[in-house]
């Protein structure tokens, strides 16, 4: 700083101690609950991806587990259709 830019204070010495020591509690105060907050929050969402990475892998899972019940199903359906055909067959050559 310039030596004629200086601030001067006419309040006495005792108590802007007070008041910049009360205005640096508050701000460390402030900042340390913002850096809780971060903190939390920052955990939070490490639990949430990790939580979404095993709903994805369990859904991966369903999927191919849906996907094989559906073939197999399929598969069902036509040996029962094959099955109603026989017996028309078997009738008609009788």
């Amino acid at each position: 700083m310039e030596p004629g830019n200086e601030k001067t204070y006419t309040s006495p010495q005792r108590k802007l101690v007070k008041f910049f020591a009360r205005s640096r509690d508050r701000w460390k105060a402030k900042s340390h609950a913002a850096k809780r907050v971060l903190k939390r929050l920052g955990t939070r969402i490490r639990r949430l991806e990790r939580s979404k990475a095993a709903y994805q892998q369990q859904l991966a899972v369903l999927q191919t587990q849906m996907a094989e019940w559906q073939a197999h199903h399929e598969q069902t359906v036509r040996e029962l259709e094959e099955l109603k055909k026989k017996p028309a067959l078997l009738r008609a050559d009788c």
